[in-house]
Parts: structure tokens; sequence; C-alpha cells
């Protein structure tokens, strides 16, 4: 259910700021997602703005104090504070993240190995994970010593696991 919600939000503030263009669909995207940021960096904030001892318009009259009252994020989080949605901030923002994305043609891969990548190294990923996915990938590097070598890489619902631990964790598996 949640995620429908989430879902009928994102699409329609999508659609809103698609039909004012690229600048204001970019504008959207960062403000929606500084605004989620600080609610979940401060969740008595989500608590104020959901009091039913204050009214609606009480409400939306704190919110508009703090964030100010222009954009298509600060009516949407009129709306939200109207319709009592505003738990659902944070998954509103990233269901238009990955609709900004999809629009972009684009794709966020987080890689994770045991030592920094080179820059040629970083590039031959991206250029290999381009040809196919056929997108514009942004990689997202992620250090972990744990995995002794390899390389691990996660994309959506995809994890590609090649790392040395994993070998060894599959070698240990099969003599035991």
């Amino acid at each position: 259910m949640s995620s429908e919600v989430s879902a009928v939000y994102a699409n329609a503030l999508f659609s809103l700021a698609n039909e004012q263009g690229d600048a204001v669909m970019q504008e959207t995207r960062a403000d929606l997602r500084q605004t989620a940021v600080l609610f979940s960096l401060n969740p008595d904030l989500t608590r104020l703005l959901s009091l039913p001892t204050l009214s609606v318009s009480e409400r939306i009259g704190i919110a508009k104090k703090i964030f100010g009252d222009q954009g298509l994020a600060c009516r949407l989080l009129f709306l939200l504070i109207d319709h009592g949605r505003l738990p659902y901030l944070g998954e509103i923002a990233d269901t238009f993240d990955a609709r900004m994305l999809d629009y972009q043609n684009t794709e966020n891969v987080t890689v994770t190995t045991a030592v920094a990548l080179t820059p040629e190294q970083k590039e031959r990923l991206r250029t290999a994970l381009s040809e196919k996915l056929h997108k514009v990938i942004r990689i997202t590097e992620r250090i972990d010593r744990s995995i002794l070598g390899g390389v691990i890489v996660q994309y959506g619902d995809t994890r590609i696991d090649n790392s040395v631990k994993l070998r060894l964790d599959a070698l240990k598996e099969q003599l035991s």
C-alpha cells in the first residue's frame, strides 16, 4: 500500500515538473531530496507537522516558515500535510529519483572492491556496463577489505559478486 501511495504522488510530481522543463525537474529533485533528508534526520519535525491538535492551516503555516512556499516540492509538502501523508515523503523522493534516472537513461551502480579502483579500471567498468545496459552509468565506489579481492557490482535488483571471499566461501562449502 505505501509504495502505491508513494508512486501516485511521485508520478504526479514528476509529470508536473516534466511539463515545466528540465531545469524545474532538476530543482524539484534537489528540493525534494533535501526535504526528505531533513525529515529523516529530524523525526520530531514529522511528528510536529502531523499533530492532530494543530489545524492543517497551522501545520502548513509552520512548514511555510521553515521551507518557504516556492517550488513544486513545497507544494507537495503542503499537500502531504493536508492529506496526512507526510510519513511517505522519503519513499516519494526515492520514487521520484528513480523516475528521473529512467527519464535520463541513467543507472546508478555501486562497485565494491577491496582496494580503490584506478581511474582506468573505473572507466573500463563504466564502458562495459554502459554497453551491457545501454544506459549512462554513474558509479559509486565502496571499499570493503573483507572481500579480499575482486569486485561486487550492484544496480537495481542485480548483484554480480566476483569477489575472492565468495569464491573462498564456495570452495569451503565444497570441501565440507
